[in-house]
């Protein structure tokens, strides 16, 4: 679990600070070959693991679970579980926001939509959904990229 942890805690800090996200400038940066997204799938992969170690942990010495259950400090229990329990709900069901201004990755949209686009130069992008309007998102790579209607 610490190995675990540590692994967590690295890859965290490495992808916020020093892999740093495509609007502050990060674009093609990558640290043992690997760019921040494909260190967030590491991350991500550690982060099950240490799930996973956490309950075999509890498994393995429910005997300390059942004394504290036992002892006379349930209050403790409790408000432990709710802090632990308000804390998983707000990272679940507190709603997600799309704000304006330069976006990160592919975009996806709503509604239908038609249109032509040229391109020359090195570059890929990415847009999902049907969408009757206007959208912005980032584009990877050099190059122009223009549309007309």
């Amino acid at each position: 679990m610490f190995l675990a942890m540590c692994f967590l805690v690295g890859t965290g800090l490495m992808m916020q600070y020093r892999l740093v996200p495509c609007p502050r400038g990060g674009h093609g940066l990558t640290m043992l070959g690997l760019d921040r997204h494909e260190w967030g799938h590491y991350h991500l992969w550690a982060a099950y693991l240490l799930i996973f170690l956490v309950a075999v942990h509890i498994v393995l010495n429910f005997a300390f679970v059942k004394n504290v259950i036992a002892s006379k400090r349930n209050w403790m229990l409790i408000l432990l579980g709710l802090a632990g329990l308000i804390i998983l709900l707000v990272f679940l069901l507190v709603p997600i926001e799309r704000t304006e201004g330069e976006g990160h990755g592919g975009g996806h949209g709503e509604g239908r939509g038609e249109g032509r686009g040229e391109g020359r130069g090195e570059g890929h992008g990415e847009g999902r959904g049907e969408g009757r309007g206007e959208g912005r998102g980032e584009g990877h790579g050099r190059g122009r990229i223009g549309s007309s209607r």
